[in-house]
C-alpha cells in the first residue's frame, strides 16, 4: 500500500497543482482550455502513435477483456439513464447526461497517467485497446438518447453523420489506426519523426494531469449534491464491481487484463460528461459536480483499489 501511495503522490499532486494554479489566477480559462487541446491534439496522440507503432499486438482482439470493460461501462450508463428517469424525474437530454456521468471514464487525462505508473509498459496494449473503443461507444450512444426524446436542436440523421465525422476526425482515435498501421506494415517512423514524437509524447502524462487539476479548478461543489453522489457511487463503486465480476466470474480474466480492466473502471468521470452537457444545455451541472467529487475522493479509493489489484 505504501509504495503505490508513493507511485500516486506525484500523480496527484501534479494536478493539485494545476488546480491551485487556476485558482489563485496564476492561469485564466483560456489558457487552460490550450493545455487540454494540447494534451487531446497533441501529446496524446504522439504517445499513442509511436507506443502502438513499437507494440507488440495480439493476432486476435482480446474481446474477453473488452467486454468485460464495456460491460460494465454501459451497465452502469443506463443505471445512471435510469435514475435520471425514475429517480430524480429529469428530461430527456439530461438523462443521457445523467447516464454519460456514470459510465464514461477519464481515460486519456487520469486515466493512463494512473495506469502506466502503476503498472508500466505492460498495461500500455490494454489501456491504449480502451481509449480505442470509448468515444466511438459511448458518445454516439449519448447522442442517440438525447435525439430520442427529441433534445437537441439538428435533425437525428444530420446529427449523427456529424457525429460520425467528429469521431473520424478525433486526433486520439486516428493516433491509434495510425500506429496500428505502422506496426502492421513493419514502416515505423522516421528516425527524426520518431525522436520528435518521443520528446512531444513524453510531455502527455504530466501536462494532462496538471490540466486535469486546472479544469477542476473551475468547478463548484456548490448546489445540489445527491445527483452528484449517486453517479459517483455508480462510476467509482458499482462499475468496478461489474467489471471485476464479469472479468473474474464470467469471461475468466486474469492477470494485467483484469488488473487494468478493473483499474479504468474505478477512474472517475471524464471531462467529455460535462462538456456533452455544455453542449445540449442539460445536467451539465450535475456532471461538473461528478467529476469533481470523484476526482476528490479517488485520492482515497485508487490507492486502496491498486494495492488489492496487484499494482506497485
Amino acid at each position: 500500500m505504501i509504495d503505490i501511495l508513493r507511485l500516486m503522490a506525484p500523480v496527484f499532486g501534479v494536478a493539485a497543482l494545476g488546480f491551485l494554479t487556476f485558482r489563485f489566477r496564476v492561469l485564466d480559462a483560456a489558457a487552460v482550455r490550450g493545455l487540454v487541446a494540447f494534451v487531446f491534439h497533441v501529446a496524446v496522440p504522439l504517445l499513442l502513435l509511436r507506443t502502438l507503432a513499437r507494440t507488440e499486438l495480439p493476432s486476435d482482439l482480446p474481446w474477453r477483456f473488452l467486454l468485460s470493460f464495456y460491460g460494465g461501462a454501459v451497465g452502469v450508463y443506463f443505471l445512471g439513464w435510469a435514475v435520471g428517469r425514475w429517480g430524480f424525474r429529469r428530461g430527456s437530454a439530461e438523462q443521457a447526461i445523467f447516464g454519460m456521468s456514470a459510465g464514461f471514464t477519464n481515460t486519456v487525462l487520469l486515466g493512463i497517467p494512473i495506469l502506466l505508473t502503476t503498472y508500466g509498459p505492460e498495461a500500455t496494449l490494454p489501456v491504449f485497446l480502451i481509449i480505442a473503443f470509448h468515444g466511438p461507444l459511448l458518445m454516439p450512444l449519448t447522442v442517440f438518447l438525447v435525439q430520442l426524446g427529441g433534445g437537441g436542436t439538428l435533425p437525428f440523421r444530420r446529427h449523427m453523420v456529424l457525429l460520425g465525422r467528429e469521431i473520424l476526425a478525433n486526433p486520439i482515435l486516428l493516433a491509434l489506426l495510425g500506429g496500428v498501421g505502422l506496426h502492421l506494415t513493419h514502416l515505423g517512423l522516421p528516425e527524426a519523426l520518431d525522436r520528435t514524437a518521443d520528446l512531444l509524447g513524453s510531455t502527455a502524462v504530466p501536462v494532462a494531469l496538471f490540466a486535469l487539476g486546472a479544469t477542476l479548478g473551475g468547478y463548484s461543489l456548490r448546489g445540489d449534491l445527491a445527483p452528484a453522489l449517486v453517479l459517483v457511487s455508480f462510476k467509482m463503486v458499482l462499475h468496478p464491481l461489474l467489471v471485476w465480476a464479469l472479468g473474474r466470474w464470467v469471461l475468466d480474466l486474469g492477470g494485467i487484463w483484469l488488473q487494468v480492466a478493473v483499474g479504468m473502471a474505478a477512474i472517475p468521470t471524464g471531462i467529455n460528461a460535462y462538456l456533452f452537457g455544455a453542449r445540449y444545455d442539460a445536467a451539465q451541472e450535475v456532471a461538473a459536480r461528478t467529476i469533481f467529487l470523484g476526482t476528490l475522493l479517488s485520492l482515497l479509493t485508487l490507492p486502496w483499489l491498486l494495492h488489492v489489484l496487484g499494482g506497485g
